[in-house]
């Protein structure tokens, strides 16, 4: 779960290597949409933070019994 939410939320690498905005990843895309200080339309900003969270969230919730015993295991020596 950590590797695929490490490689989901990528920003920097997809900003330097994609060569169009359809290449784009959604935090990157995101990011377009701060203009500047007073044009910023934090609703769409928020909506698209919302979109971008949903499948992780949905990910760890049906995952969530095998993360638990993961990390608990962990702890047991």
């Amino acid at each position: 779960i950590l590797t695929f939410l490490s490689s989901w939320n990528n920003f920097l690498w997809p900003l330097v290597s994609a060569q169009s905005e359809e290449m784009y990843t959604l935090p990157v895309a995101l990011s377009l949409y701060s203009t500047g200080q007073n044009a910023t339309n934090y609703s769409v900003l928020l909506a698209g933070a919302v979109l971008v969270i949903t499948p992780i969230l949905l990910l760890f919730v049906f995952l969530q019994r095998y993360f638990i015993q993961g990390v608990a295991m962990t702890g047991i020596k």
